[in-house]
This record gives C-alpha cells, sequence and structure tokens, in this order.
C-alpha cells in the first residue's frame, strides 16, 4: 500500500521533470557532468533561469550539485530517471501507433 505522503513525493518528481528546459537538462546531464555555465550556453537560457530549474530538480532528487572552486557542476543523482523518460517515450509511442491505425480506418 502506497502512503498519502508516498503519494506526494512521486508527484513531486514528476512535477519536476514536467518542464520542457528540465527534462533537456536531464537530457544533457545523462551524457556527463556539466557545468552551470555550460548548460546555460547549451540551452540558450539566462543562469538564473537555469539555476532555478536546477534547484528544483536537486530538490527532488534528480540532480546533484558538487563546486569545484568558483564552478558548480551538475550531474543525474539517480540514473533511474532515464528509464522513466523512456517509458514515457514508449507510452507516446503506443498513442501514436494507435491514431494512426485510426487514422487508416477511415
Amino acid at each position: 500500500m502506497i502512503l498519502l505522503d508516498d503519494c506526494k513525493l512521486i508527484s513531486n518528481v514528476f512535477k519536476s521533470l514536467s518542464h520542457p528546459i528540465r527534462l533537456r537538462i536531464v537530457k544533457l546531464l545523462s551524457e556527463k557532468k556539466l557545468s552551470v555555465l555550460e548548460l546555460t550556453e547549451k540551452l540558450n537560457a539566462s543562469q538564473s533561469s537555469i539555476s532555478q530549474h536546477l534547484k528544483i530538480l536537486e530538490e527532488n532528487g534528480i540532480v546533484s550539485k558538487e563546486k569545484k572552486g568558483n564552478v558548480v557542476y551538475c550531474k543525474l543523482k539517480h540514473k533511474l530517471v532515464l528509464e522513466l523518460l523512456s517509458d514515457g517515450k514508449r507510452i507516446i509511442s503506443q498513442e501514436l501507433n494507435e491514431a494512426h491505425k485510426i487514422i487508416r480506418r477511415t
């Protein structure tokens, strides 16, 4: 049985992944550890915006940060999040296949 608190925690993880920029951050960090500056450049966004998104991901256990001198590096805390995103892609693919079947029948 899942307790209500567990449901809230799970909900927070999904909420933290519900923004396209945060999903792009996760995708970039799936390849390697990156600095906040590198993420800012790759995503063509302001540093404050990226920092806010990273804070949400960090608060929900998806990203961890480490500081080396003046540079803050980010990495995925748990690679399991990639499986979750892969499952989401499979759901979308199945839905699209079903829609194509319906269109072909009409």
